[in-house]
């Protein structure tokens, strides 16, 4: 070890590491923690691993949890924080029992802001489906006011003239036909307007359920391209969900990485491509493959499976224009 710190100067720095993590997000708090174990210990480099896996680096990148010698790691949990040379002081490895514990609790707030941030970008794909339903049904109740004015008026101005006497006297009888055809048509223009019709409400937009699973935030590392316009496809909700749940059975499965999703609308083509490119480190089983073909012959679309090179699924789904 390089140096020791005194009591005063841990507890500032801890502070310190704490304060900027709570103004600046808990990514911030880990990338601090691994300079502040540098800099109170004076060694080389630190790491902070999270189940195996490196979050946070400072300095000359230390060895793995699963090759550093005991001296050079404490452990919180599943935390590990791993310096580049031995520790063998007492109060040194007290300080790095305390990094470990605040790089535990950085961990856990680093995994709700993520769950937060995933919920907003869900909320704000809900909130804009909703708006497009919304306008949906504004532009129907206008086209069925417009509709209706025409036979309406048509159907009043018969009865006006049947009430001026302009096709005869009428008698008791045909005077209370006449007023019920006419409340009846009122109610009909009233309860038409004020009720649109669900019928052809416009696809979901399929941005909303791949933002969900594949977007900011979600578990894995994957690169989401989509369009700025919505992604409307002639197939039910539970289909499309179906297809997603699918896909990420499919990148779990073959322990994919480097992943990209892009939605895109070709030339000349009334249809969306979905394009899936990643590394995967085992082969695609049969099962997946196909129930990945059966789901696409239930939505009308085409299929094409490559794994050589890389593993890449494109999708060609109908496309729903306007």
């Amino acid at each position: 070890m390089g140096r020791s710190a005194s009591a005063s100067e841990v507890e500032r720095t801890v502070s310190a590491v704490a304060e900027l993590a709570l103004h600046h997000g808990a990514r911030a708090g880990l990338d601090a923690l691994a300079e502040a174990a540098v800099f109170l210990t004076g060694v080389s480099g630190a790491a902070l691993y999270a189940a195996g896996r490196r979050v946070a680096l400072s300095g000359l990148a230390p060895p793995t949890p699963a090759r550093a010698h005991p001296l050079q790691m404490q452990k919180d949990g599943h935390t590990a924080l791993v310096l580049g040379e031995p520790c063998v002081d007492a109060s040194d490895r007290q300080l790095l029992t305390r990094l470990a514990v605040l790089g535990s609790a950085l961990l856990a707030c680093q995994e709700r802001e993520d769950a937060a941030r995933a919920e907003r970008t869900r909320l704000r794909w809900e909130r804009l489906r909703l708006v497009e339903l919304l306008a949906h049904w504004d532009r129907a109740r206008s086209r069925q006011a417009h509709d209706l004015r025409t036979p309406l008026q048509v159907i009043q101005g018969y009865i006006d003239m049947l009430n001026r006497g302009m096709a005869g006297a009428l008698t008791p009888p045909m005077q209370r036909y006449l007023e019920r055809i006419g409340r009846a048509a009122s109610e009909l223009n009233v309860r038409l307007q004020h009720r649109p019709s669900r019928e052809n409400v416009p696809a979901e937009d399929f941005r909303v359920l791949l933002s969900a699973s594949f977007g900011p935030g979600r578990p894995g590392d994957v690169r989401l391209e989509l369009p700025a316009m919505p992604v409307r496809i002639r197939a039910s909700r539970s289909r499309l969900e179906l297809m997603v749940r699918t896909l990420e059975r499919m990148l779990r499965g073959v322990r994919a990485s480097e992943i990209v999703l892009r939605v895109e609308a070709p030339e000349s083509t009334e249809a969306w491509q979905l394009t899936l490119q990643a590394r995967a480190e085992r082969p695609l089983p049969e099962k997946a493959r196909a129930s990945l073909e059966r789901i696409a012959r239930a939505m009308e679309a085409r299929i094409s499976v490559r794994e050589d090179p890389e593993l890449e699924v494109s999708l060609v789904l109908p496309r729903i224009l306007g």
